[in-house]
């Protein structure tokens, strides 16, 4: 099924760097009656720009297969002075962590939502609304999508331009979203941060050639200097979103899901201690990761973890996305909102159709869900502890990886590179690829 994608950014005004990317499909939905909700429909949330927030405080890591040239060592980023400071850029991608001082956001609701409020009050960063229908007041922000479309999304087989119906549906190849944020991610970490910018010429000096944005920001760098911004688990927890939700005798019932653990026992039919709350307590849940959700304990200063209880039927790595669609296609048959193990069957059943592919023949592979960044009190164990690090410098790259994106994204029958890896002021913009 072919949908348009939204990207939302964040971009440094000082640099021109994209500080972080996150891509989301949108699509409407469908609703079963005239008094109902619609169901099924998905674009970018107020999650999408917490995640935002958290990628900005994160350096990029590099991926085996991305070029060695997007990587951060050897770039014009000062690498040996990062790592120094801040251990987790070794071995990242050439995109600069930078923790902005304010943000001039969009007026769209996921940004005047409360959670990312608070989640930039946590960080220290001030917010400043743009002025309504005003491009000028963040025309940083729309001269960069103009450059995205014209040096990225415009070489991707099945680009549909500003509005898909210009184009038709005859695109040679559709990528996957997953595809998509990985061609995006390794674009900006090497054809964007490392390619000179028009914009950012010495202003004393005319005639010198114009800066890429890690070298300004290597300029900057070294004279307001580098503070690390660490995240703890449960700082993570708390960028999530709230719900205050009551826990009764058969758990925590949030967005028509049940969630409950032994844990909850001592939390069920009692007053929370917010003040005016009375038995609602705040619990966080992650819509790209739905089988937990957290319930915050201020009292005694820890966090109790509750899980979907029909996540044995589920088996598999799902998001709120998938759940929609499954809830839009459980009701069309006449079902109920409140059958949650039905539910759960038809969330399976897409799962697995999505990881047969189109071709029957084709081996079935887990579907790719876009989940985010890994939250939770307690960090998962690593399942490649004791495995050495991979030297990147001693991998070699394939040879169309090192050329132009146009190439790069030649179909199949045109390019010996049969796979494909996936490929910022915030604002959206929209492109067009096939899940």
């Amino acid at each position: 099924m072919a949908v348009s994608l939204e990207l939302t950014a964040a971009i440094d005004v000082v640099s021109r760097s994209i500080l972080a990317a996150v891509v989301r499909p949108k699509s409407s939905g469908t609703k079963s009656g005239n008094g109902s909700s619609r169901r099924g429909g998905r674009a970018t949330k107020s999650v999408d720009a917490l995640l935002l927030l958290a990628e900005m405080c994160t350096p990029q890591p590099m991926r085996p297969h991305w070029s060695p040239r997007a990587a951060a060592q050897g770039s014009d980023l000062p690498y040996a002075q990062l790592v120094e400071a801040d251990k987790r850029m070794q071995g990242a991608a050439a995109r600069p962590v930078i923790i902005p001082e304010m943000i001039v956001m969009d007026n769209g609701k996921v940004f005047a939502s409360r959670a990312f409020m608070d989640a930039c009050a946590q960080l220290g960063i001030s917010v400043r609304p743009a002025c309504y229908r005003s491009p000028t007041h963040k025309a940083i922000i729309e001269r960069t999508f103009r450059s995205i479309k014209t040096l990225f999304s415009q070489f991707l087989s099945g680009y549909a331009g500003k509005d898909p119906r210009q184009r038709g549906n005859n695109a040679e190849r559709l990528w996957s979203v997953d595809q998509i944020n990985d061609f995006l991610q390794q674009w900006i970490a090497l054809g964007w941060q490392q390619r000179p910018h028009e914009a950012l010429r010495n202003p004393f000096l005319p005639s010198m050639p114009p800066r890429t944005p890690n070298q300004v920001f290597t300029a900057h760098v070294a004279s307001s200097g580098y503070l690390p911004v660490r995240l703890s688990d449960e700082d993570r927890l708390r960028l999530l979103p709230t719900a205050w939700v009551r826990v009764t005798e058969k758990g925590i019932r949030f967005d028509h899901r049940t969630y409950d653990s032994r844990a909850l026992n001592g939390y069920r039919h009692t007053p929370s201690g917010w003040p005016g709350k009375g038995q609602r307590w705040p619990v966080r849940y992650h819509p790209h990761q739905p089988e937990k959700v957290w319930l915050e304990d201020r009292r005694n200063g820890i966090w109790v973890e509750a899980d979907f209880v029909y996540q044995r039927l589920i088996g598999d790595a799902w998001s709120e996305h998938v759940w929609d669609q499954a809830t839009a296609a459980h009701l069309e048959k006449g079902g109920s909102s409140r059958d949650e193990a039905a539910i759960a069957r038809v969330v399976r059943a897409l799962l697995e159709r999505a990881g047969r592919g189109p071709s029957r023949t084709a081996t079935p592979q887990p579907a790719p869900v876009d989940r985010g960044l890994s939250v939770g009190p307690q960090p998962a164990k690593d399942p490649y502890q004791g495995i050495p690090a991979p030297d990147f410098r001693l991998i070699t790259s394939l040879p169309s990886m090192d050329t132009s994106l146009r190439q790069l994204c030649l179909p199949p029958s045109c390019s010996p590179l049969h796979g494909a890896p996936r490929p910022t002021q915030p604002d959206t913009g929209e492109t067009r690829t096939g899940t």
